[in-house]
């Protein structure tokens, strides 16, 4: 059984409504700070605010880039990621491009992907300040065949992401634990697979993390991590943190 420190540190706690107002982000932003998830996920527009919650502290800043489905075109989403890390994004989720994927177009599902990456990588080359990105591919699992999902995994594997992310919470269908088998059997063990999508208890997170997944995407952080054995107590108590409720939707 993971603690509640261990386990925060293996969850992005996502925030991708699109109603959600100024005041309802910042106070997001103060929920993950209490609870030091590995990274706070929010839409484009309030990573210049989390930005400024976040700085300093040891949560990561992560943006969606062509979400949810990856059809905007590659120079957009070129500009997205810029954006993003300009703004104090230090993670990048991008979203591969499903149409051109199932169309069996890869020369395009690579070059987008490549392009994202290198704005990734040169990142602190260009700008001051700017440490590594990480990037996520996500391939929407539950719209590929086998063997679109081995050729998505492949793609990422080669253009140098650093984590396979499984859904986006707006497809079909949640994470599976075989979704995360079929990736792992495919990127071994140097690249993160992130599980995302219908993952809303202790034990959701934990059969994910024990089939292979290293991260876990969910709205439902909080009550994951509450559920968790308490760090201060043998006995497995659990303290409550105070927060303002929220209902954020997305993973």
């Amino acid at each position: 059984m993971f603690s509640r420190k261990m386990l925060a540190k293996m969850i992005d706690f996502t925030v991708l409504r699109p109603d959600l107002t100024r005041e309802a982000i910042i106070d997001v932003a103060q929920t993950a700070l209490n609870y030091h998830f590995a990274a706070l996920v929010v839409q484009p527009y309030w990573i210049r605010v989390v930005a400024r919650e976040l700085r300093g502290s040891d949560v990561k800043i992560c943006c969606p880039v062509g979400f949810p489905f990856g059809t905007t075109t590659i120079a957009t989403k070129v500009i997205e990621a810029k954006g993003a890390i300009a703004g104090g994004a230090t993670e990048l989720d991008v979203m591969i491009n499903l149409g051109a994927l199932k169309s069996h177009k890869l020369k395009t599902v690579r070059q987008d992907l490549q392009e994202v990456v290198y704005v990734a990588k040169s990142a602190r080359l260009t700008q001051e300040g700017a440490g590594e990105i990480m990037v996520k591919l996500g391939v929407e699992c539950g719209y590929l065949t086998d063997d679109e999902l081995k050729a998505a995994c492949e793609i990422g594997r080669d253009c140098g992401i650093d984590f396979i992310k499984t859904c986006s919470g707006y497809g079909p269908r949640g994470a599976t634990l075989d979704d995360i088998r079929k990736i792992r059997s495919v990127v071994g063990r140097e690249i993160g697979v992130k599980a995302s999508g219908g993952i809303g208890t202790l034990r959701d997170a934990s059969k994910m993390l024990d089939a292979g997944a290293n991260r876990i995407g969910a709205t439902a952080a909080v009550s994951i991590v509450d559920e968790a054995p308490d760090d201060d107590d043998d006995n497995g108590g659990r303290r409550r943190r105070r927060r303002r409720r929220t209902t954020p939707e997305g993973e």
